[in-house]
C-alpha cells in the first residue's frame, strides 16, 4: 500500500479540497454555505420522516397493503439513506475542523487603561462559544431571527417616542451645521427617538432610573429599525443592566422623508442634534452618554467620534459631544467598498438589494424626484448595494464620491478618535468580511498601513475579532448556557456573548474613564 508523501498531510489535504486558505480557517464563504444547505435539507429530511412515522403508528395500514408496499419502501430507504450520508459527507468534515470558540486576533491601542477594561471584563479575551451544531455562520441567523420574529411578536420593547426637528444645508461640501440658515433654505425634516425604558416617572419600567441614569444612543442597522436593530436583545440586556436605551431612527428609517436629504449609513450633523436635544430637554448635566452602532450604523458612529474629538482639541469652544465610550459590532471599516459583490456576499447582497430600493428610493420617489430624477434613476438601475449608495450621494448633500467619501468614511481619521471604542468582528462574517480589518488601505493619507495596524496606533481603540459570530448573532453556550434571563419579560433569550461584552465594557469603561463626561 503507497504512503502519502510526509509533506501532505491530511489536514493540508482539507484545505486543499475545501478552499481554506485565508487568514482565518472559518472564512471560506462558499463551503460554510454549502455546508449549511446540507444541514437544513437533512434537518428537513428528517423531520418529515419523524411526522410520516408518527402518522403510521397512529393510522396503521392492512396487512395487504403492508405487502405491496414492502419492495418500494426497501428502495425509498436506500435512496434515503444514500441522501442523508451524502449530506452528511458534506457537513461533517465543516463541522470537525472550524474551530468553535474564542477569539481569533485582539488589537489594542496605546492606552494602558486598556489593560484595567480588558481586567474588568474577562469575557473580551475569552470569545464566545458556539452551541455545537450553530457554528456554521449562515446556520447561526436561524434561532436568532426566530428570536427577533418572537420579540416583535409579543408586542416588542415598549418605548416612548419623541419626534425632533433637524436642520441641514443643502451643500454639505461646506461646514453648515452652526451657520445661520434661513428656514427656506436648510434641509428640515423629522427624526423619531425610541425610548426605553421612558422618562415617564409613572411607568412600571422606569422604576430604579433617573435624569441621571446612564444613556446609549444605539444606531440600527442598514434598513433596521428600534423593534430590530437587527434583534433588541441588547435593549433588554442594557435595560437589566440600568442603561436607559435612545434608538436614533436617522432620516427615511422609519417614515417617509419631507425633503430629499438622505444618508443610508446617517448623518453626524444630524446626531449632534439629537445629542443637544436630549442633554437640553432630557437628562441632568452629569448624564453619561455612550455610543453604540451595529453593521451599517457602525459608520456613523466612528466618523461622529473621529470630528467630534478633533473638535474638542481645535474649536473647544464649540462645545462638542461628550461620549464617554463606544461600541461597534460588525462593521466593514472602508465605507467606500464594504458593500460590493465581493466583499458582501451573495446570497446577503441580492438579499438586501430590493428592500433597500424599496425602503428608501421608491418610499420617497415623490420627493427625490423633485430634487434630482436621474440619480434616483441610477439608484434603481444598481446592481449592488456599494452602487445605490454610490448614485445616491447627491442626496445626502454631496456633489460626488469623493467628497462623500472624504467626508465621512469612517477609517479617513481613526487617529483622531480618543473615545474609548470597543470594535467587536466575526472571521466567519459573511456580510462584512473580516480581510476589510487587515487591508492596505489604499488610500495616500494613510501611508500603505493596514487598517488593523492603524488601530494599534490609536490612544483607546480596540478591536476583539471573534473566531465564530456570523453577522451579529454571536451566540453563544460557555459553561453549557444557551440562555440568559430577559429582565424585561421575566423569561429567557439566546445568549449573545457581543451582547454581554458590549453591556460589561459600557459598565467598566463608565469606572475607568468616567471623568470623561466632565469634558
Amino acid at each position: 500500500m503507497n504512503r502519502l508523501p510526509s509533506f501532505i498531510s491530511f489536514e493540508s489535504l482539507l484545505k486543499v479540497f475545501w478552499g481554506w486558505h485565508n487568514q482565518f480557517p472559518t472564512s471560506n464563504h462558499e463551503t460554510s454555505l454549502i455546508a449549511a444547505l446540507s444541514f437544513i435539507i437533512l434537518h428537513i429530511m428528517c423531520i418529515v420522516w419523524l411526522c410520516r412515522r408518527v402518522y403510521t403508528s397512529c393510522f396503521k395500514p392492512s396487512s395487504k397493503q403492508v405487502d405491496d408496499d414492502t419492495k418500494l419502501s426497501t428502495n425509498k430507504t436506500q435512496y434515503t439513506i444514500s441522501i442523508i450520508l451524502l449530506l452528511i459527507s458534506i457537513e461533517l468534515p465543516v463541522l470537525l475542523t472550524t474551530t468553535n470558540e474564542g477569539l481569533a486576533d485582539l488589537i489594542k491601542g496605546t492606552d494602558s487603561k486598556l489593560n484595567e477594561i480588558l481586567q474588568r471584563v474577562p469575557a473580551i479575551k475569552r470569545g464566545p462559544k458556539p452551541p455545537l451544531l450553530l457554528r456554521n455562520r449562515h446556520i447561526q441567523f436561524i434561532p436568532w431571527m426566530i428570536q427577533n420574529l418572537l420579540h416583535q411578536k409579543g408586542g416588542g420593547i415598549p418605548y416612548q417616542r419623541i419626534a425632533v426637528e433637524v436642520s441641514d444645508c443643502i451643500n454639505k461640501d461646506i461646514e453648515c451645521l452652526n451657520s445661520n440658515l434661513h428656514e427656506h433654505q436648510a434641509m428640515n425634516d423629522t427624526i423619531l427617538l425610541d425610548i426605553f425604558p421612558p422618562f415617564d416617572d409613572d411607568s412600571p419600567y422606569s422604576k430604579g432610573f433617573n435624569k441621571t441614569s446612564p444613556v446609549i444612543l444605539f444606531q440600527p442597522g442598514l434598513r433596521c429599525r428600534s423593534q430590530d436593530l437587527p434583534g433588541n436583545s441588547i435593549i433588554r440586556k442594557a435595560y437589566e443592566f440600568g442603561f436607559r436605551s435612545i434608538v436614533v431612527n436617522r432620516r427615511g428609517l422609519i417614515q417617509p422623508l419631507k425633503v430629499p436629504r438622505m444618508n443610508i449609513f446617517g448623518d453626524v450633523d444630524d446626531l449632534e442634534q439629537i445629542y443637544n436635544y436630549i442633554k437640553r430637554e432630557l437628562v441632568s448635566n452629569d448624564t453619561p452618554f455612550l455610543l453604540y452602532g451595529i453593521s451599517a450604523g457602525t459608520s456613523m458612529t466612528v466618523t461622529a467620534l473621529s470630528k467630534w474629538d478633533r473638535r474638542r482639541i481645535d474649536k473647544p469652544e464649540s462645545n462638542p459631544p461628550v461620549i464617554v465610550a463606544s461600541v461597534d459590532v460588525v462593521p466593514g471599516y472602508d465605507m467606500s467598498t464594504v458593500l460590493k459583490r465581493e466583499r458582501f456576499l451573495w446570497p446577503y447582497n441580492d438579499l438586501l438589494l430590493q428592500g433597500v430600493k424599496d425602503h428608501f428610493v421608491l418610499q420617497n420617489e415623490e420627493v427625490l424626484r423633485k430634487y434630482n430624477s436621474d440619480a434616483v434613476d441610477k439608484m434603481l438601475e444598481a446592481s449592488s448595494l456599494q452602487e445605490v449608495v454610490d448614485e445616491g450621494v447627491i442626496f445626502a448633500g454631496y456633489t460626488n464620491t469623493s467628497s462623500y467619501y472624504g467626508s465621512i468614511n469612517p477609517i479617513n481619521k481613526l487617529e483622531d478618535i480618543t473615545t474609548p471604542k470597543l470594535v467587536i468582528n466575526s472571521a466567519d462574517d459573511p456580510c462584512c468580511n473580516i480581510q476589510n480589518l487587515y487591508e492596505i488601505s489604499p488610500y495616500d493619507m494613510h501611508e500603505g498601513q493596514k487598517f488593523s495596524d492603524m488601530i494599534r496606533k490609536t490612544s483607546r481603540g480596540m478591536v476583539a475579532v471573534a473566531r465564530s459570530g456570523s453577522h451579529a448573532p454571536f451566540l453563544c453556550n460557555r459553561n453549557n448556557r444557551w440562555f440568559v434571563s430577559d429582565a424585561l419579560t421575566g423569561g429567557y433569550m439566546l445568549n449573545s456573548w457581543a451582547d454581554q461584552v458590549a453591556i460589561e465594557y459600557f459598565k467598566a469603561a463608565l469606572e475607568v474613564y468616567g471623568d470623561r463626561r466632565y469634558l
